[in-house]
């Protein structure tokens, strides 16, 4: 980044703006900078300085001189009076095209324009808003901001509880509880009951024993949540699934142990499913999974929610998944409903 200021300092470009942002492809720096005459020389200098990333170039409109989160107060202010303005108040956040509201059971989709130009937003379980720029992609921080938006105006329905009891596909019921410390010698139990491989697939590493260390991670939620899964009518934890958080705002990881015993029973769709209704439900607009390519199975779930999955070193793997896009298609459901997003809310 030193660099990139350099090239604009000795081009007389003034930063009057900085934002970074993640993305499918990376970190994106934002930079609102004011140069005397044509910017043309400063962006092909940008370019020849970045030969591994893009550069682009386009003119500010004075709107977009203001702080980030300045606008964003005001524009919650401003909806606290008319919250029926949410499309333009999306539009003016995002420096959008168009935004306009649509049904989530019609899927008036991004599919329509080109890949990367448009977002939705869910309002409800049967609304959203269409928001379409041109000029650049979205960002998934720029889907948490406007998640935050929605829900500043929006009534709280309360938290989607993460104690809860949801079905795999063929009926089965599984029991979800955030761990606690007296859980442990049930945790130790389940690792144990594991082999080598799969302990491999989730920690990327062998591990023998649950150490309490990786214990207090569990159970602290500063850190994130971990639920422990038990069929119904069974004390003993069969699996246990994670949603933590990341350096990365609106993006959450996350991760499953499911004991051998159990893998192929609907167990880690099930999981993946509840954990990213609760992704939604704390305002994170991706989460990702860092597996390797042997965990065939997390990989197979993961596509099927609809993530974008990159190998990384030949052997590791990384997945990304939009929170958004995964509710509306209905969490690896094979057809889209109406009300699905509302029935993946309130199952069990």
């Amino acid at each position: 980044m030193a660099g990139v200021v350099d090239v604009l300092a000795a081009r007389g470009g003034d930063i009057v703006g900085l934002s970074i942002h993640t993305d499918v492809s990376g970190v994106v720096d934002e930079f609102v900078v004011d140069i005397p005459g044509s910017h043309t020389d400063a962006v092909r200098a940008l370019a020849e300085h970045c030969p591994t990333g893009t550069v682009t170039a386009v003119p500010a409109q004075r709107r977009e001189l203001g702080d980030d989160v300045t606008r964003a107060l005001l524009l919650t202010a401003r909806l606290r009076a008319h919250p029926n303005r949410l499309p333009d108040a999306l539009g003016e956040l995002l420096l959008a095209d168009d935004a306009r509201w649509t049904n989530l059971t019609r899927a008036e989709s991004a599919d329509e324009t080109a890949p990367g130009t448009s977002m939705l937003v869910p309002v409800g379980p049967l609304r959203g808003v269409l928001v379409v720029r041109s000029s650049r992609p979205f960002t998934w921080t720029e889907s948490s901001r406007a998640d935050a938006l929605v829900r500043s105006v929006m009534p709280s329905a309360g938290p989607v509880p993460t104690d809860r009891v949801v079905r795999t596909t063929r009926g089965l019921g599984l029991s979800l509880r955030q761990v606690r410390e007296a859980d442990a010698p049930a945790l130790r139990d389940l690792h144990r009951r594991c082999s080598g491989e799969t302990v491999r697939n989730r920690y990327l590493a062998g591990m023998r024993e649950l150490s309490p260390r990786m214990l207090r991670v569990f159970c602290d939620a500063e850190r994130g949540l971990t639920l422990a899964v038990r069929p119904q009518g069974q004390e003993e934890p069969v699996a246990l699934g994670h949603l933590m958080y990341t350096l990365d705002p609106g993006v959450g990881e996350i991760a499953f142990l499911v004991e051998d015993a159990w893998q192929g029973s609907g167990v880690g769709t099930a999981l993946t499913r509840a954990l990213t209704v609760i992704a939604a439900d704390w305002g994170l607009a991706e989460v990702r999974a860092e597996t390797t390519l042997a965990n065939t199975a997390m990989l197979r779930i993961m596509r099927r929610f609809g993530a974008s999955v990159q190998t990384q070193s030949g052997t590791y793997v990384h997945a990304r998944l939009p929170v958004a896009e995964a509710l509306q298609t209905g969490l690896g459901e094979q057809t889209r409903r109406g009300g699905q997003f509302a029935r993946l809310m309130s199952q069990g």
